[in-house]
């Protein structure tokens, strides 16, 4: 065979990476080869000797490089920072070039290119991107100053979100209205603190905490409005679409009490089956289908999870966030590797 797909992930990724190479073991690619590696691997120079002319890289999230080298155990900064942006870069620099060396005489292909699979983390070059493609975005509000902050709120009655501008999963978030100001951050002796994993970022009551606001404003932010969303069963919600390839595989429903700050799972989010779709208008999840997909070629993604929230009045369909790596439903749900190594199947790959 001409063709072979090289997937490469960490063995720590118990979730997307795993649930991959465990369907390529069931149904691998039936038009040319596959082979799975880790980033160790790469590092050492050990990666498999592969004769097909073309290959195929499926990247995966290097969850050992990130928690040695970025968000690490004891870091000493605040989560979301730029540096993280920076390391996060180098590092997949690195990877374009170490593979390309090691596969030099082969003509090497990307399932998301790596000088591109980063730019996602980058919130405020996310929102340029999609708005010069026409794609719907709450705009940033760029003041620093908190007496502004504090007129559009407490004046103005608008509600405001305060996020990392580097960081994802709903971690390093701020939520202000008149009267509620909540923050999955923790500040202790006039100093912002990050929890030291993926968990534990529980949101707590800052409602006029003017030191907590003056020190946030001095980080890697990006200020926006919130957006009132449509409502069901008295739940908000939030659309992941699995976009690959410029098709929509599958729409995951991420729902939580109105009440409550967002929809992420890792912030208490429930996540729905496909029959909850079935209570949203149906010309909103055709829009919302297609603004995924203007999305995901925006940002040059091949593969990529999109989130969508759907305006109160249904007249706006607005990205959230777009992630290079999105956690993959469980097997049972809905079998997206299956799906994803179909589509991969049928691209010319010339």
């Amino acid at each position: 065979m001409d063709k072979t797909l090289l997937v490469l992930g960490d063995k720590s990724d118990w979730d997307s990476y795993k649930k991959f190479c465990k369907q390529l073991k069931h149904g691998h690619p039936k038009n040319f080869n596959s082979i799975t590696a880790t980033y160790q691997q790469l590092a050492k120079k050990r990666l498999p000797d592969i004769k097909s002319e073309k290959i195929i890289v499926y990247l995966f999230f290097p969850f050992k490089y990130w928690d040695k080298n970025i968000e690490y155990k004891g870091y000493d900064s605040v989560y979301g920072n730029v540096k993280f942006y920076e390391k996060f870069m180098v590092f997949w620099s690195e990877i374009y070039e170490q593979i390309n060396v090691f596969y030099k005489n082969k003509k090497v292909y990307f399932i998301n290119h790596p000088l591109r699979i980063s730019v996602d983390r980058d919130k405020e070059l996310t929102k340029t991107i999609l708005s010069k493609a026409g794609i719907e975005v709450k705009p940033s509000l760029f003041t620093r100053n908190y007496k502004d902050i504090l007129r559009m709120v407490n004046k103005e009655n608008r509600k405001l979100f305060i996020k990392v501008r580097y960081g994802s999963m709903g971690k390093g978030m701020t939520y202000m209205e008149k009267g509620k100001w909540k923050t999955n951050f923790r500040f202790e002796n006039n100093r912002i603190m990050s929890s030291v994993s993926d968990y534990g970022w529980s949101f707590v009551n800052i409602t006029d905490n003017l030191d907590f606001l003056k020190r946030l404003l001095t980080k890697d932010i990006v200020i926006e409005e919130a957006i009132e969303p449509y409502i069901i069963d008295n739940l908000k919600f939030d659309l992941r679409f699995y976009v690959c390839f410029n098709d929509v595989l599958y729409i995951y429903p991420r729902t939580n009490a109105t009440e409550e700050i967002t929809t992420n799972i890792s912030q208490g989010g429930k996540g729905r089956n496909t029959r909850f779709l079935r209570k949203i208008p149906d010309n909103m999840v055709k829009k919302a289908s297609k603004v995924a997909v203007s999305a995901a070629k925006a940002m040059g993604l091949d593969f990529s999870g999109v989130d969508i929230m759907i305006s109160k009045d249904l007249k706006h369909v607005y990205v959230i966030e777009i992630n290079a790596f999105p956690g993959f439903p469980n097997a049972k749900r809905f079998n997206l590797s299956s799906r994803i190594i179909k589509k991969i199947e049928g691209q010319p790959w010339k």
